[in-house]
Formats: C-alpha cells, sequence, structure tokens
C-alpha cells in the first residue's frame, strides 16, 4: 500500500458520507433560496390590497395625495384603496382613534396623519399596526414630499418644474483603467459582490476540509485504525495521502457548487438579470482562484493535520482550532480596506503575509490587478511557506500519529520534530 491507496480510500470513503451529500446539495439549495425568497415574499406582498385613510390637518394635501397612489396590481386592481379621507372635523383626535380602532380589527391597514405644520415642519405620521413594508414607505415619502415641495414654491411664487431642472444631480459613473490602456465600467457593487463571493469560498472550503483531515485523523487514532494503516504504509504517504484524498474531494465539491450556481443562474431570470449583469469574471481570476484555492488549502491542511495528530479527542482540538481559524477571519476583518486601496502599502504587505495570502491576494486580484511580480512572489512564498509547513507538520505526524492521551505542549512538539 502507498500514497496513491490512501488517497483513494479517503476520497471514496469520504464522497460517500452523508455529510458530504448533505452539504454538497444544501449550498445549491441555498442558492435557490435567496434567489426565490425575495420573488415569493415581493409577489405575496404585493399581490394584496393595502387600506389607507388620511386624516389632513391642512385640508391641501390629502387630494394629491390620494392622485398619486395610483398603483396597480398584476390582475388590474388599485393597490391602495384609501379610504375614508377626512380634510375637515371639529375633532380630529377623535376621527383618528377610530381609524386607531379599524386598525386593531383589521379593517385598516395605514394610517396617515398630515399636521398642520406639514409645511414648516416637513413631517407627516405614518401609522400601522406592526407591518412596515420599506416600499410602502418609500413611495409615501417620495409622493407626499413631491406634494409638500410643490406648494411651498407655489407660495414664494416658482415653478416647480423649473426648479427641478434646474436642481437636477448627476450620475457619477466609475470608469477605470486596464493595463492594456483601455477604460471599463466600474460596479462597487458588482466588485464587492464578486470579492466577498471568492473569499468566502475560500474561507468556508479551507476552514471546513481543514477541519475535516483533523477530525479523521483524530477519528482514526481513537479507533486504533492508525495503527493498522501504518503496518502497511509509511506515516509519511498516509500524511500525503490524507492531504490530497480530501483535498480532491473539496474541489470535487467546489465544482459542483459552481457548476449549480452557474446552472441556477442561467435558468433563472432574475440571477441574469440583477447578477450577471453586475458581475464580469475575466478568465485569469478564474485561473488565479484555482491557484489561490490549491496552495491555500495546502498550506492549512498541513497546519491542521498538526492538531489531528497532537490531539487525541474532539475537545482538545477545539481548543486549537480558534489559533488556526484566526488568520482567516483576520482577511474578512481588512476586506473592505483591500476593496478601497488595493495597491496600498497595507494591502501590499498583508497579502504577501502566507496565512492571509490565498484570500487577500485573490481579492487584490478581483479589484485591481497587481503587478505580475507581486502574484508571482506571493506564490513562490506561499509554495516555500506550504514546504516548510508540510516538512514540520510530516515529523511531527510521524511520531504524534501515536502518541495518546494528554495533549503535548509546544516543548514536547518541538522536540517530537528534532526525534523523528
Amino acid at each position: 500500500m502507498n500514497a496513491h491507496h490512501i488517497i483513494k480510500r479517503e476520497y471514496v470513503e469520504s464522497i460517500r458520507t452523508k455529510s458530504f451529500l448533505i452539504s454538497t446539495i444544501l449550498v445549491p439549495v441555498m442558492m435557490v433560496a435567496f434567489l426565490f425568497v425575495p420573488l415569493l415574499s415581493a409577489f405575496f406582498v404585493s399581490g394584496d390590497q393595502v387600506t389607507v385613510a388620511v386624516v389632513d390637518r391642512t385640508g391641501e394635501v390629502a387630494e394629491d395625495f390620494t392622485g398619486a397612489l395610483d398603483d396597480t396590481l398584476k390582475d388590474g386592481r388599485p393597490k391602495y384603496l384609501v379610504s375614508p379621507v377626512i380634510t375637515s372635523s371639529p375633532d380630529f383626535d377623535r376621527e383618528q382613534e377610530e381609524l386607531i380602532t379599524l386598525m386593531n380589527n383589521e379593517r385598516l391597514d395605514i394610517l396617515i396623519d398630515i399636521p398642520e405644520d406639514v409645511f414648516s415642519l416637513g413631517k407627516v405620521f405614518y401609522i400601522t399596526k406592526g407591518e412596515r413594508i420599506l416600499e410602502i414607505i418609500e413611495k409615501f415619502e417620495n409622493s407626499l414630499g413631491d406634494i409638500i415641495l410643490k406648494r411651498r414654491l407655489a407660495s414664494e411664487g416658482l415653478d416647480y418644474e423649473q426648479v427641478a431642472a434646474l436642481t437636477r444631480g448627476i450620475s457619477l459613473e466609475v470608469r477605470k483603467t486596464t493595463k492594456s490602456g483601455s477604460m471599463e465600467e466600474r460596479s462597487f457593487l458588482g466588485e464587492w459582490g464578486l470579492v466577498f463571493m471568492f473569499v468566502m469560498i475560500l474561507y468556508m472550503a479551507l476552514l471546513t476540509w481543514g477541519i475535516t483531515i483533523q477530525r479523521s485523523i483524530i477519528e482514526e487514532k481513537g479507533s486504533r485504525v492508525i495503527e493498522v494503516l501504518l503496518s502497511s504504509v509509511s506515516p509519511m504517504d498516509l500524511f500525503v495521502g490524507k492531504i490530497v484524498g480530501i483535498g480532491l474531494l473539496g474541489l470535487t465539491q467546489l465544482i459542483i457548487w459552481v457548476v449549480a450556481g452557474l446552472s441556477i443562474g442561467f435558468y433563472t431570470y432574475y440571477a441574469a438579470a440583477h447578477i450577471f449583469s453586475y458581475i464580469n469574471v475575466p478568465p485569469s481570476v478564474l485561473v488565479y482562484f484555482i491557484v489561490y484555492f490549491v496552495l491555500g488549502f495546502l498550506l492549512y491542511a498541513s497546519i491542521f493535520t498538526i492538531v489531528g495528530a497532537i490531539c487525541s479527542t474532539e475537545q482538545d482540538a477545539q481548543q486549537l482550532q480558534g489559533l488556526v481559524t484566526l488568520p482567516l477571519i483576520v482577511p474578512i476583518l481588512v476586506l473592505m480596506l483591500i476593496i478601497q486601496s488595493p495597491n496600498s502599502n497595507i494591502a501590499v504587505v498583508l497579502s504577501l503575509i502566507p496565512i492571509f495570502t490565498p484570500m487577500l491576494m485573490m481579492a487584490r486580484v478581483v479589484v485591481l490587478q497587481p503587478d505580475f511580480w507581486q502574484i508571482l512572489l506571493s506564490v513562490v512564498i506561499l509554495l516555500v511557506s506550504i514546504y516548510g509547513a508540510v516538512y514540520f507538520s510530516s515529523r511531527v505526524f510521524r511520531v504524534g500519529i501515536l502518541m495518546y492521551g494528554k495533549r503535548p505542549g509546544m516543548r514536547e512538539i518541538i522536540r517530537w520534530y528534532r526525534h523523528a
């Protein structure tokens, strides 16, 4: 038996587990949920008529406001049923109390109370039982704002249309230059989404499959299976086989997720219109992603292998996981800094620290591809770091894999390394 057999064993046994199948299916299901739940909720919310009552203490706003609520549902019915409209009453407060009673009895959805001083203070009260649908609030706020502004301008002898034309703002269209000298449109929303997507995929993959390797070692130590394996294979072959086998498993799952995501996107109009219009992924970015995924996995897999080798139980391992996962959290915390200033000194330095390199260099590549020498340097640094991590962890693994009981301290781990 050699490393090839260990790779095959780890891959085949792990791919048949329920946890792998559930996690592989769960992510595409979550993708579908994120795409369709907002659409379904919007459909159900917008499919109902909304009853509105207006108490206009000025007597000047209600008519125009009612006329502005001219939206219709898909079946042609008016979306807003504005009734009653009270513009003059000897006792507005009593009328308001009666309307609130109707609201509590589910016969009224929204009550709009327009104070007498609305033209000076610009404050209108939106009263509801509990539902705060942002779409409706924005609609009412914009409509009332336009009506109040028109009244104010009219009182000063100014024309609303002329003032609106003179005060119309500008739209700042952001473009960025490419290394070829051309310019391309830059969407912060799409850029941020793309960076976040790649970084989170790396974070989840490195953490999930690193912990998977760690647990596999601890379980086999606990069941003494590891001793049987070591009777047929060398510790180094076992070490390499576990890392490569589970690494291929993670890559398989990643490919399934990507294919599922693209399929959902292409076959869903909403996703095609709202996601792919913002996201433009050059082929080079995908190549770099695969490179940093593989190198990052090898680095963190080696580290998690040490944790598995020196621990005999999950409880012992959990105490060390915090130290290992901290370097994976730091890139997420500084992600906004990288997006805003990808070529700043701190961004360059952080992206060349091996434990941060896979995620931060990937973020820099997406936002503003750095000079090739920086990318090459980051790959070289990662390769050297992987060699050092594999060399150290394999020697510790060789001794620690057969050690049981109390978790060793740092001095004992160093002693294992020296005597391996």
